[in-house]
């Protein structure tokens, strides 16, 4: 009998709790889709990237440094890789690793100076309201079915389900690279992008590098090939993923910001030579795009 009383018990305790609000340090909304992302199966990968949801501010806060206040919008927060490899218990390396992977996918923007980094992940703000936005509710559910009152709440997690969609969407189809691995796949679904599009993004993001005049042949083929082996590369270093549009301009964003040595003539005291910057040809080598992918082309 005295089971019975506790089960009442509990069921009548259960039937007065309320919606949990933001008191203390408050809560992130967290969807089961989370398990759909690509990085899923990869327990740092997965961890870090719900640990970023969380550590990000829910409003605009001022943040105290030793440089002085700090505004922080909603959906940043103030703080570096030794400080996430402490928080979350991996290694220093593999959070630069996975933050660049989250980067190139459109997930965070990071701007940084000599103390700290302010991370944002990218529409936070969207995906922390109480109402899904209609243009991944496709993406949130396979099967289009009627919102009960309690499934209102939009999920923070399928952020990088709709970016990866995007991304996906970027590569236009044209008849200049084929360069896609999908060989089994129709002729609709490879990935081709033009030679064109690849030049004009070179000259977009890296505008200090030594360019091209004209697209020769000869170039032609260097972007062909380079995209061939670059989209296995990025397969290996991003789950599957292959080489798109954006993700190559990612490469070369991270070239602009982290390695300047590339992008600069410097005089060689040794030799009393002159190092020239480098020219679009050697930002088109797989080796290269792998190094940089890594890290070990950083400023020094």
């Amino acid at each position: 009998m005295s089971n019975v009383t506790n089960l009442a018990v509990a069921r009548q305790a259960r039937r007065h709790q309320e919606t949990p609000k933001p008191v203390g340090k408050g809560f992130a909304l967290l969807h089961r889709k989370i398990m759909d992302v690509p990085f899923y199966k990869d327990p740092e990968a997965a961890h870090l990237w719900v640990h970023l949801l969380l550590r990000a501010n829910h409003e605009q806060t001022l943040v105290s440094t030793d440089i002085g206040d700090v505004l922080c919008e909603r959906g940043e927060f103030i703080t570096g890789r030794n400080t996430l490899a402490f928080e979350t218990g991996i290694e220093p390396d593999r959070v630069k690793s996975l933050l660049r992977k989250y980067t190139n996918l459109g997930m965070i923007t990071t701007k940084s100076n000599n103390r700290f980094t302010i991370l944002k992940v990218v529409k936070y703000d969207e995906y922390q309201q109480f109402s899904c936005p209609a243009d991944v509710q496709p993406v949130s559910s396979g099967k289009p079915h009627q919102v009960r009152a309690d499934e209102q709440q939009c999920p923070a997690s399928v952020q990088p389900v709709s970016t990866d969609k995007e991304l996906l969407n970027t590569n236009s189809i044209s008849k200049d690279i084929e360069c896609a691995t999908h060989s089994q796949k129709s002729p609709e679904q490879k990935q081709r992008i033009s030679c064109e599009e690849v030049w004009q993004c070179l000259k977009d993001e890296l505008p200090e590098a030594r360019g091209w005049r004209t697209l020769t042949d000869e170039r032609r083929n260097l972007i062909r090939t380079f995209w061939g082996k670059a989209n296995k590369i990025a397969r290996d270093l991003d789950d599957g993923q292959p080489l798109t549009m954006e993700g190559f301009r990612g490469y070369l964003q991270y070239i602009s910001r982290n390695c300047r040595w590339m992008l600069e003539d410097r005089p060689d005291q040794r030799t009393g030579q002159t190092w020239r910057r480098k020219k679009f040809d050697d930002f088109l080598k797989a080796k290269l795009y792998v190094e940089v992918r890594e890290g070990d082309k950083d400023d020094r």
